[in-house]
């Protein structure tokens, strides 16, 4: 029967099979310090397969993780510069309205200074092509502003009213040397006063060009050039600028002085219209003259 049981080879295989088992589950049981020699294997080799997949798992568990949060970072990043560029705005609109701020304190303290009326008027638009010649101020004829009114800023004279309608006007410059007459201007050298006629502007020096002035006159630089009080047009003593250089004039019986001009033309926010009570009289008077003469002829 044994070599029976040992011919049947399936049987043979079960048989051993519970043997080992009774002999492992005997050698495992009770508490011990130490693990048996298949224990040990077993998990020996569980440990060292683990160490090699545990970091790239790790690794790529991670990446896809943050993958995740990119479009959140993105987000992020976008409302970061959004807030960045809403406080440089912030910062320049400030930066704005204290120039404005600035400029308005300085007019009031020329019209305290001075005593003709004045009308504040801002800068609304100006012309590139003509960006040295003209400027269109908000305030116009219901405003009290009439033709050929000097304008002025608190630094110096920079033009005269070319046209006004009921709210709006535009500005003659005084680098505009294309039209309009003279202005009449004299130079401050102490006791005596030089005088001449601004005719004309050096683009490329940014210099007005002081004409017509007695060959005989000391003209230094640094001296004062402002409005004569003779004008028809503007008022007394207006500054213009001072003499930065002198040279013969045109024709060799005169002089010519390079005048660089009190107020800066490029950055005009606002600006002042002179309305000299006397200066509009005398325009009412020539006016009666001149029709009285026409009605003699």
């Amino acid at each position: 029967m044994f070599f029976r049981l040992f011919a049947n080879r399936r049987l043979f295989v079960l048989l051993l099979s519970v043997i080992l088992l009774t002999v492992t589950v005997g050698m495992t049981r009770g508490e011990r310090d130490s693990f048996t020699w298949p224990q040990a294997i077993v998990k020996n080799s569980i440990a060292f397969v683990d160490s090699l997949f545990a970091t790239p798992v790790y690794t790529l568990t991670n990446w896809i993780s943050e993958l995740g949060n990119v479009g959140k970072y993105s987000e992020e990043n976008r409302q970061l510069k959004k807030e960045a560029n809403g406080v440089q705005q912030l910062k320049s609109q400030v930066a704005t309205l204290q120039e404005e701020n600035k400029q308005l304190k300085d007019q009031v303290n020329y019209v305290d200074r001075n005593r003709a009326k004045t009308i504040t008027a801002k800068a609304v638009a100006r012309t590139p092509d003509r960006w040295n010649d003209r400027i269109v101020i908000d305030r116009g004829t219901k405003d009290g502003v009439a033709k050929d009114m000097p304008v002025v800023t608190d630094k110096g004279l920079i033009g005269r009213v070319k046209a006004a309608t009921g709210h709006m006007a535009d500005v003659q410059l005084l680098t505009d040397t294309g039209s309009g007459p003279g202005i009449a201007a004299h130079v401050k050298s102490g006791k005596e006063e030089s005088f001449g006629l601004i005719e004309g502007y050096d683009p490329d020096k940014k210099r007005l060009l002081l004409k017509k002035i007695s060959p005989k006159a000391k003209l230094k630089k640094g001296q004062t050039v402002v409005t004569s009080g003779l004008s028809d047009i503007y008022s007394g003593d207006l500054l213009i600028g001072t003499v930065e250089r002198v040279t013969p004039g045109e024709f060799g019986v005169d002089q010519m002085a390079y005048v660089k001009p009190a107020a800066s033309i490029e950055h005009l926010s606002y600006v002042m219209v002179v309305r000299d009570p006397t200066k509009l009289q005398l325009k009412v008077h020539r006016k009666q003259v001149d029709k009285e003469e026409n009605k003699g002829e």
